[in-house]
């Protein structure tokens, strides 16, 4: 279903320790690595996001299977590593590959950070050891023709570094956008520092290291933009207490499978809603194509969110989105986004300059303020 509609991706959020934490926000002592999207990109242009692209056939070659053996991997370890008992996300389904989507993906998501900010995740090949002019050399063949990440290994040995990514979500496109949709694997990956990142100038303009509340600061003020999927994910993290707290729970999460997200846009009087599973107003049989007419409702954002029980939405008003809400029970799987074992989260940008966050399980058990003025 999802390869008919969507192009196939894999995007990778990088989370590092905070060198310098300010007393104000203590808590918050890790931070994430966004790329903004060249002007001319025909998709999220000028958008801050999590490195990452559309996978490739080559993602998938079974030249991979030499590299992890040389490294001492056998495909029979990756199959046991990698795969879990939870049913599989639509995006790892009909991969007649000789590696497995667990391992294809990931190495997508790996190769795509490598091309757009020369940051290369390995094993048995540290980052330091590598020449600097080699690792530039190697980061402009990768980007010219993706087949060559392989042909990289052979040459200089080592192996991606699968084992750091842990699987936390997959994001798709919504529907009646125009333009060009995706199906996108998130993975996360934690470092303790994150290294000096080249920007390749031709996908990539700028590059931040920065944390989630900062980067949500900067999204509220209007003076970036973060398209709904890193507004929400940026905005769970908010909710952590620390890297170590973080890393923990994502070592845990990553083992249970990865769930869809699929926002479905319901026009109101006076605004826009993404609604994802568990919201009140998320359609049964949601539609995946796009073959239906778009939903509307004459009530506003704010009627909307008063009648509401079960709140899982963005709440769009012009630019940025003025609030991201959870209040919704867990949906179980396989029906929507979250299981029953994730931690909720929600967010709320107000007009008085501050921001609200919330932690539901699935009540509120948690509400912070944390001012952004």
């Amino acid at each position: 279903m999802a390869g008919k509609l969507w192009r196939e991706a894999a995007s990778l959020m990088v989370v590092g320790k905070a060198a310098n934490v300010k007393a104000r926000v203590a808590r918050q002592d890790f931070q994430l690595l966004f790329l903004k999207r060249h002007e001319k990109m025909s998709f999220m242009p000028n958008s801050y996001v999590f490195p990452g692209g559309v996978i490739e056939p080559s993602d998938f070659s079974k030249d991979w299977l030499d590299v992890f053996k040389k490294c001492g991997y056998e495909s029979s370890d990756l199959l046991k590593e990698f795969r879990n008992a939870a049913p599989p996300p639509d995006l790892y389904t009909n991969k007649p590959y000789p590696i497995i989507p667990e391992v294809g993906f990931r190495i997508g998501a790996i190769r795509e950070a490598f091309e757009e900010c020369g940051l290369l995740l390995t094993h048995h090949l540290p980052y330091r050891d590598l020449d600097q002019r080699e690792l530039v050399k190697w980061q402009e063949i990768v980007h010219q023709d993706a087949s060559q990440f392989v042909v990289m290994f052979q040459e200089l040995g080592g192996c991606p570094a699968l084992w750091s990514l842990h699987e936390w979500m997959t994001w798709l496109t919504p529907a009646h956008l125009g333009g060009r949709r995706f199906n996108t694997a998130f993975f996360i990956t934690f470092m303790d520092k994150i290294p000096r990142i080249i920007a390749d100038d031709k996908e990539v303009v700028d590059v931040k290291v920065i944390s989630p509340l900062d980067i949500m600061k900067l999204w509220h003020n209007k003076s970036l933009l973060l398209p709904p999927p890193q507004v929400y994910e940026a905005s769970r993290l908010l909710n952590f207490a620390s890297y170590d707290e973080l890393e923990i729970f994502a070592r845990d999460r990553g083992k249970k499978g990865m769930d869809i997200c699929f926002p479905v846009r319901i026009s109101a009087s006076n605004g826009m809603l993404a609604c994802l599973p568990g919201d009140d107003l998320y359609p049964e049989a949601p539609d995946y194509a796009g073959q239906r007419e778009p939903l509307v409702r004459p009530e506003s954002v704010e009627e909307l969110r008063e009648t509401a029980k079960n709140l899982h939405r963005l709440e769009m008003k012009g630019a940025p989105p003025v609030a991201a809400s959870m209040t919704a029970q867990p949906v179980p799987r396989p029906q929507g986004v979250f299981c029953r074992h994730d931690i909720l989260y929600s967010y709320t940008a107000l007009s008085n300059n501050q921001i609200i966050f919330r932690k539901t399980e699935p009540t509120i058990i948690f509400t912070g303020h944390y001012p952004i003025s």
